[in-house]
């Protein structure tokens, strides 16, 4: 059992910030639970239930999602989560190796944390694309930044391609990846930020 993935986004009016995933579960027997514990804005550990979506043909992993998480719009601390599954008599946890899963404002976090390191750039690619359904154009490194654990930075051009090497709409964004997290570095301008070496997406 594992997450999947899981987004943090503005929605609603009046607006909250919402947390919603999918959680991969082995199927090892018909009946289980699956609940997502966070500790809410006041600091309580509370638990929302995931409901069964899918399962491929063989039966395994299921696929379980969850939402209701929700925090005041301008709540810019990061959700802190993890899930447990109660089956066949046992439960199992998946708590990002005892450090529970941390996801910012309009942010998105993978569930493999593990070997997030080998495809970190295929990841910002995926979020640009999930965030602002536009193309990558560059990626440069930036000094990492300080506060809240190891926090790598990147200052990334984006445009949406319209042919061979053209882009539209082409801006900066600033990009933190902390673990296997990706969110936008919103109070930081871009162009303030100082790249170390540019890297290929």
């Amino acid at each position: 059992m594992r997450l999947e993935h899981a987004t943090r986004k503005r929605v609603g009016d009046p607006a909250v910030s919402e947390v919603s995933g999918v959680v991969l579960v082995h199927n090892i027997a018909p009946e289980k639970q699956v609940l997502v514990h966070y500790r809410d804005a006041g600091g309580i550990w509370r638990a929302v239930p995931a409901r069964y979506e899918s399962a491929p043909p063989w039966g395994s992993p299921e696929r379980w999602v969850f939402s209701g998480i929700v925090y005041p719009a301008d709540h810019a601390e990061p959700a802190r989560f993890a899930i447990q599954v109660v089956v066949a008599g046992r439960e199992y946890w998946d708590n990002n190796e005892q450090h529970d899963y941390l996801l910012d404002p309009e942010g998105i976090v993978f569930g493999d944390g593990q070997t997030f390191g080998f495809d970190r750039l295929q990841r910002i690619v995926e979020f640009v694309a999930w965030r602002y359904h536009m193309d990558v154009m560059k990626i440069e490194e930036a000094m990492p930044l300080p506060g809240r654990g190891y926090t790598a930075r990147f200052k990334v051009t984006i445009g949406r391609s319209v042919g061979p090497g053209r882009y539209a709409h082409v801006r900066c964004v600033g990009i933190a990846v902390r673990g296997a997290e990706v969110s936008v570095l919103s109070q930081t301008p871009c162009e303030s930020i100082p790249p170390l070496d540019p890297v290929t997406p």
